[in-house]
């Protein structure tokens, strides 16, 4: 029997979308031919006695809940513990859901089918507004998914929700860079796996969806965040790239992303569809190449 763990990752910052999270992981449809187990990797110093808690609920349940200390601090290397884990005891698949999102029925099964013809299989994380959003929010493509098409082959995936094959991952000696620790190790990752050869499929019926938190819904958050992709945007193409090929990459996206936010700024203005927040971001994600061109990538926090 082929076996499946599903891994969220917590810090115990967000219990109560975590409860709903692992609730829903419960809830996943079986697969005949397979034992779906979850996998709990806790980025903390010492276990949080909530989250703990939380866990302990679980202990009678359908699928079992296992719970893994990673005590070094940071995304990737929460991450690599959970691949690490996946690894040595010989589980198929390795997936990922954050902490305040939570699955369809259905997600872990559509993931697996579309993987039977890829080494990574990935689907969109749909957004959840508190009641009462503004459009000026609702309308921004930085808290929206990308539009693909159901099959197409992609370059990259995040780990939101995504189905890796971990025999590809070991054969391939694949992780999670530990330098990406403000975030884009997931995009830098996927990025080497389809170098090698990996091919990456996008699963449109394969849903999780995600509460977006009010402490989110701010220019600055909208407009830091998407300075920090662009910014890390050096190390992440630099895993594809020679030195050259990244610095001219990242100039033309910058202009690009600079051009876009100016020239679609009067539509953004006066769009019932769009919003102004989509001009501001492609200014801040323009500026973020240029920066990370001067820092290699680096930043100093993660947004």
């Amino acid at each position: 029997m082929d076996k499946i763990i599903v891994t969220t990752l917590t810090t115990g910052a967000r219990n109560n979308t975590f409860n709903e999270c692992l609730a829903s992981l419960q809830a996943l449809t079986n697969i005949n031919g397979y034992q779906i187990e979850i996998l709990v990797v806790e980025n903390n110093q010492q276990p949080d006695d909530q989250v703990k808690k939380i866990i302990s609920n679980y202990d009678n349940s359908d699928k079992r809940v296992n719970h893994l200390l990673e005590p070094v601090q940071g995304i990737p290397s929460a991450r690599n513990a959970a691949l690490k884990y996946a690894k040595q005891r010989g589980y198929t698949y390795l997936a990922f859901i954050d902490d305040d999102a939570f699955a369809s029925p259905s997600w872990i099964e559509t993931l697996v089918n579309a993987n039977k013809y890829s080494n990574v299989a990935s689907g969109p994380q749909l957004a959840i507004f508190p009641e009462g959003t503004s459009l000026f929010y609702c309308n921004a493509t930085v808290y929206q998914e990308r539009k693909l098409a159901d099959g197409a082959e992609i370059k990259w995936s995040a780990t939101n929700n995504v189905l890796i094959d971990v025999n590809f991952m070991n054969i391939n000696n694949l992780s999670f860079n530990p330098k990406l620790i403000n975030g884009g190790e997931d995009k830098e990752l996927f990025l080497r796996v389809n170098k090698l050869g990996g091919k990456i499929i996008w699963s449109e019926s394969s849903v999780v969806s995600e509460y977006i938190a009010s402490s989110r819904l701010s220019v600055a958050w909208a407009m830091r965040r998407t300075f920090r992709i662009g910014a890390t945007g050096f190390m992440i193409e630099s895993a594809v790239r020679t030195s050259f090929e990244n610095y001219i990459t990242c100039i033309i996206k910058g202009l690009l992303y600079l051009a876009k936010g100016l020239c679609l700024l009067p539509y953004h203005l006066i769009s019932s569809k769009s919003s102004l927040l989509n001009s501001l971001c492609d200014l801040s994600h323009g500026v973020g190449f240029f920066y990370g061109l001067f820092s290699k990538g680096r930043v100093s926090k993660y947004t």
